[in-house]
């Protein structure tokens, strides 16, 4: 008789990592103090491609966080707004003190159908004979208010 004295060969457990903040994969690029230097450009009404430029990051870093959380697309956009805001404001500060040049160009922009400068023609009559009048003499313009 063939006596077997061989041992079993036995498979190595593998190590569990049992540390529960552990991920596997790369970490995010795109950290707190990074969004912080992305919102302080957005402020400024940077477009994106320079943003990332002056936070040395590939813009489709970016769009991949933004993929990840569509509510910074919203904050992006209306971070981008910013000057046109202060804009606003100042405008606004500049009306309540009565600075009568600041009050007028309100108007003008807001209120256009009272105080607009733009005179509008109604027909095409009307923009032939200003482009007539407009290259006209002096002689030919005598002739076209005589008429």
């Amino acid at each position: 008789m063939i006596e077997n004295n061989a041992k079993p060969i036995l498979k190595k457990k593998k190590k569990v990592n049992t540390n529960i903040n552990w991920t596997a994969g790369r970490p995010n690029s795109i950290d707190e103090k990074l969004l912080a230097k992305l919102e302080e450009w957005f402020m400024m009404s940077l477009t994106d491609d320079e943003c990332c430029l002056y936070c040395n990051i590939n813009p489709s870093t970016l769009y991949r966080y933004i993929d990840k959380n569509p509510d910074f697309s919203k904050r992006k956009e209306l971070l981008k707004r910013t000057p046109n805001i202060q804009a606003k404001a100042n405008w606004v500060k500049e009306i309540k003190q009565g600075t009568y040049a600041s009050s007028k160009e309100w108007l003008e922009r807001r209120s256009k159908d009272e105080f607009s400068l733009k005179i509008e023609t109604k027909n095409e009559t009307d923009i032939n004979m200003n482009i007539e009048v407009a290259w006209a003499s002096d002689d030919e313009l005598d002739k076209i208010i005589n008429s």
